[in-house]
């Protein structure tokens, strides 16, 4: 199986896709998706900035590695800001204290989304501690995206793809894009 391909096969397929990434995931590799080494830091939003937000706003910072549940491969390295005052408490309760994946809380609390897709992102993950490869050969490819609920910007996610992915083929997506997701 050509290796690039395959790559290029999944990124295609989830650019096509309009359900989150982490039922992508679990479609793509067949086991649940737990989001672990979650890092939660508080930083501030700089001058230029998607989440529409003014200069030195406080945001969460999350950093997580998506694992399958069973086989404890990485496979999605990933980096959030959340603006914390437009999301619900128990959203942002779970996100602290559960293994679950932004998009499987996003689905369970029922909130719809739509997703912006933003230019790639020009720099290399600072990855997290742990057996998350750190080398720019270690992830197939990337991309970047706000999510907005009911039309307000409300996170900006940077996912890095890792090449631990390249054994799966692509799924067969048969909805069409679409911007509203749930």
């Amino acid at each position: 199986m050509d290796v690039m391909a395959t790559l290029s096969g999944i990124e295609a397929a989830l650019a096509r896709t309009n359900g989150t990434v982490t039922a992508f995931l679990e479609q793509l590799v067949g086991e649940p998706i737990d989001a672990d080494e979650r890092c939660h830091t508080i930083t501030h939003a700089g001058e230029l900035n998607s989440l529409q937000v003014p200069v030195g706003h406080p945001l969460l910072k999350r950093t997580v590695v998506l694992r399958g549940r069973s086989s404890a491969k990485s496979y999605v390295y990933a980096e959030s800001w959340l603006v914390q005052e437009r999301l619900p408490a128990v959203f942002l309760r779970r996100l602290e204290t559960s293994a679950h994946p932004i998009g499987r809380i996003l689905t369970e609390e029922d909130i719809a989304f739509t997703r912006v897709q933003l230019p790639p992102p020009d720099a290399r993950p600072a990855f997290v501690e742990g057996d998350v490869p750190a080398t720019a050969t270690d992830w197939a490819f990337a991309r970047k995206y706000r999510i907005d609920v009911s039309a307000t910007p409300v996170m900006l996610i940077v996912e890095w793809f890792l090449s631990s992915l390249r054994s799966f083929s692509p799924p067969t997506i048969a909805h069409t894009a679409s911007v509203e997701t749930r």
